[in-house]
């Protein structure tokens, strides 16, 4: 994968063909797919957290092989190491998404809600029956500074048993993703450490943030999100791009 700088957002390109990113292309499993016209671009959510949350103007995505954004370490900490030295910023974020009323989204006891907002602020809570994780919440005011020090660093984090999964099918946490946090049934696998006690619910957030990205300006909104996951992630924002106006 290689990325150039661009006027005008994301656009992705394979074999001399570009696909602009849009919302309408977007399939959620256990990560944020891109597909278009018979391409495709798995997990790309941590790629367009970086974009989003630096403010970037563009990009030209090349995708020369394979169908997959790098993991790399499974976070946003590499993609902003680089891109924030080989891109151009917006010169002022002036435009933003507001929204009249609350929204909010609901799938068994799973939610995402949003309300007006004078800035971007996020509460994210997960549950999961592991005993390193439990019941995790997170708080998060969006700013450059805020998304660099608190979110880009944390990694996704699977349990082993998925791994082999994953790597059987040809898609991600291949032996060439180091650092990704994996999970054993009782505690981490490898001698992994996590680089904040809270990295799983900080990661759920970043996950968050760039499912956002396809609203390329920020929402001024307020969410609240309990075991949200892409899905919700991104009702919620083809609801604040049908429902919101961009001001």
């Amino acid at each position: 994968m290689k990325v150039y700088d661009y006027v005008d957002w994301v656009i992705f390109e394979r074999d001399g063909k570009v696909f602009p990113l849009d919302i309408d292309r977007v399939q959620t499993k256990w990560a944020t797919i891109f597909a278009h016209n018979g391409f495709s671009v798995f997990t790309i959510e941590h790629l367009m957290a970086a974009f989003y949350g630096l403010s970037l103007r563009g990009a030209r995505i090349v995708v020369e092989e394979g169908m997959e954004v790098p993991i790399l370490d499974g976070s946003a900490k590499e993609f902003v190491e680089v891109l924030s030295a080989t891109l151009e910023k917006l010169e002022e974020e002036d435009r933003y998404w507001v929204i009249d009323e609350p929204i909010e989204i609901k799938e068994g006891d799973r939610f995402i809600r949003a309300f007006p907002s004078d800035k971007l602020e996020i509460d994210y809570t997960i549950v999961f029956d592991h005993p390193l994780i439990g019941k995790q919440n997170f708080g998060f005011v969006f700013s450059e500074e805020n998304f660099i020090n608190e979110l880009a660093s944390a990694r996704t984090f699977v349990h082993i048993d998925d791994v082999y999964r994953l790597r059987k099918s040809g898609l991600a946490m291949k032996e060439s993703s180091t650092g990704v946090i994996v999970l054993t049934d009782n505690g981490l696998y490898n001698g992994t450490k996590l680089r904040y006690n809270d990295e799983f619910v900080r990661h759920k957030v970043l996950d968050l943030i760039g499912d956002l990205s396809f609203l390329r300006f920020k929402p001024k909104v307020y969410i609240e999100a309990y075991k949200a996951g892409h899905k919700l992630h991104i009702a919620l924002t083809r609801e604040i791009l049908a429902r919101g106006k961009l001001v």
